[in-house]
């Protein structure tokens, strides 16, 4: 594979593969999803991180691995996402990391259950220049908020939340930017007031979230209820079948996953530890993935996509039903 020439030759790059659907990526990826690594303190009812058969490696990211791929990525990355199925603040290098990414321009983001925070790490976040941080946090009652973030702490989380906020004042920073994430659920949405009246207080937003269920937590109100989830998920996240052909999720041990939603090493791609990346990005599983994505082939079961609810044998039995 030859090498972009510079970011905005690979950003005209990456603007024409989206476009075509191209199976062959000739523009490498502006964005990484970066696993600090798969380990939480709470035990969220749907996280594959909660469940038995979650078998990729439970081991931290360390910044040394982190700098390697960054300097891999670099000459084309915009943003990266440290987080995906584990709890980005239990890792103790993750303040290095974000100040190491934004020393070189790299937009940083971090989804947490703001659990693992303290005034320390806060002050470190914000001084290495973290530019986003969602609060995962789903009501504002104790019964309501731990039905789903099992383990968890209301009065911790949102104590952390104010406490982010208040140290970014002190520091008086631009950034991050806080924002509050609440997943809406049939035992939760009673409470969607109480929660913008209290995110009003603490002087942040609040986004409410589609929740993607088994159904038995499904929300009562339209938008946020387990029907119609592949095209609510898009409205409210956006589809991540992009991914593959612009933001690979990298998992602390260098393992390449094509999506996010991936919770089963048996579907990896490669390993960026073991592998050039480029050899990765458009081997035979990647571009079959693309065809599959774009609809030019069916899915079979040794990709993710013939068991996720974007693939097309989900969508042949929704309007079949």
């Amino acid at each position: 594979m030859k090498l972009p020439r510079n970011k905005s030759h690979n950003e005209r790059l990456l603007d024409r593969q989206l476009k075509t659907r191209s199976t062959f990526a000739s523009g490498m990826p502006n964005t990484l999803i970066v696993e600090p690594g798969a380990v939480c303190s709470l035990r969220c009812c749907f996280c594959p991180q909660s469940k038995q058969d979650f078998n990729f490696t439970r081991g931290l990211l360390h910044l040394r691995d982190f700098q390697r791929v960054i300097g891999y990525f670099e000459p084309y990355l915009d943003t990266v996402m440290l987080f995906n199925w584990g709890e980005p603040l239990m890792n103790p290098d993750i303040g290095r990391m974000v100040a190491y990414a934004s020393a070189k321009g790299i937009h940083t983001f971090i989804h947490s259950h703001f659990n693992s925070l303290d005034a320390a790490l806060a002050e470190e976040l914000i001084r290495g220049g973290l530019f986003e941080i969602t609060a995962s946090i789903d009501g504002v009652t104790q019964e309501s908020y731990a039905a789903y973030r099992q383990g968890g702490s209301l009065e911790r989380a949102i104590a952390n939340l104010r406490l982010l906020q208040e140290k970014k004042k002190e520091l008086r920073a631009d950034s991050p930017r806080i924002v509050w994430k609440f997943l809406v659920f049939r035992h939760n949405e009673h409470e969607m007031e109480r929660a913008r009246m209290l995110a009003g207080e603490l002087g942040i937003p609040v986004e409410f979230k589609f929740a993607v269920t088994d159904g038995t937590m499904s929300s009562t109100l339209p938008e946020f209820s387990s029907d119609g989830p592949a095209e609510k998920f898009i409205r409210h996240y956006g589809l991540p079948c992009e991914q593959l052909w612009k933001s690979p999720t990298i998992h602390a041990d260098g393992t390449v996953l094509p999506c996010c939603m991936v919770s089963h090493s048996r579907f990896c791609a490669g390993n960026v530890f073991q592998q050039e990346f480029s050899d990765i990005w458009n081997n035979e599983k990647y571009r079959f993935l693309r065809e599959v994505a774009s609809g030019k082939k069916e899915a079979d079961e040794s990709v993710f996509c013939y068991y996720c609810m974007f693939g097309r044998r989900q969508r042949t039995k929704e309007q079949d039903a």
